[in-house]
């Protein structure tokens, strides 16, 4: 009878620890810094930044088509927007990084054996950490992950504190020819709350989408007194200025036009904090 219960009690044990190791097993590799990724590729331009900025440039083996800083990553055709499931299997990566889920694509490339980490679009500052954390655990690179978000931390402390005691101002962000612009449901939206700019957009944007299109004639009565123009040229400007009504416009009137890189205002990642040093040096240029 002993011996039955001892051999029960052995069986049950063994059982335990393999069910452990099956578990073990299942964690994906890419969350234990000893086994990291060494043939990443990353299908979004926001997240190559990251990637680089957190040490991990020498295990990125390809890039998308749109990911251009820093000037030395591994440029290639693929596609962030029609993946190619092939294309990318090609190059054998062992982890592939990307924002967007289109035709199922992270599916796709886990049936062939790949690893996947989906990082969508963050809503505001406190979700890009999230993400900076995230890759470096991903990656292996904690510790350079956990030092650039301190920095990036730093740098928009400085600047909200320069800011919070200042006169609000209003804003209006133009995405593009169509009146689309971002409210503070869209991380650029979260970065101008942080500065303590009243943005147009907001009282457009009643569910949330972030990047909602307004009306010329909702920007002209909201009357902002700084118009933002990501990637857009002084023509685009005196365009602007011959709309018909702008002329009454507070930040048309004043010459307030602050034009800014394209890239570094449309990408979460540890370019941003330059993006609102620009505002903030455009509004306080002592």
């Amino acid at each position: 009878m002993v011996n039955f219960i001892l051999h029960t009690l052995l069986t049950i044990l063994i059982h335990f620890f393999l069910l452990i190791s099956l578990c073990l097993g299942a964690i994906s590799p890419h969350a234990l810094a000893e086994n990291k990724p060494n043939r990443i590729i990353s299908l979004s331009p926001s997240l190559t930044e990251i990637l680089f900025a957190i040490g991990a440039a020498p295990q990125v083996i390809a890039v998308d088509s749109q990911s251009n800083f820093p000037k030395d990553v591994p440029g290639t055709n693929l596609s962030a927007y029609e993946p190619n499931l092939e294309a990318i299997a090609s190059f054998k990566p062992d982890l592939v990084v990307l924002s967007y889920d289109i035709a199922d694509s992270v599916k796709g490339l886990n049936l062939v054996g790949i690893d996947t980490l989906l990082l969508p679009t963050p809503k505001n500052f406190s979700e890009i950490l999230k993400q900076i954390m995230v890759l470096g655990k991903s990656t292996g690179n904690t510790k350079k992950a956990k030092k650039l978000i301190i920095d990036m931390e730093k740098k928009m402390t400085r600047l909200t504190m320069l800011r919070e005691k200042r006169r609000t101002i209003k804003i209006y962000h133009e995405v593009d020819e169509n009146y689309y612009s971002a409210s503070s449901f869209s991380f650029i939206g979260s970065i101008y709350r942080m500065l303590n700019l009243t943005n147009i957009a907001d009282e457009a944007d009643k569910k949330g989408y972030g990047y909602p299109k307004l009306s010329p004639e909702y920007i002209i009565s909201s009357n902002p007194d700084l118009i933002i123009l990501p990637g857009k040229t002084s023509d685009h400007i005196v365009k602007m200025i011959e709309r018909p009504g702008w002329k009454h416009i507070s930040a048309v009137k004043n010459n307030k036009f602050l034009r800014v890189e394209s890239d570094i205002a449309s990408r979460w990642g540890p370019r941003l904090p330059e993006f609102a040093n620009s505002i903030v040096d455009f509004l306080e240029p002592n």
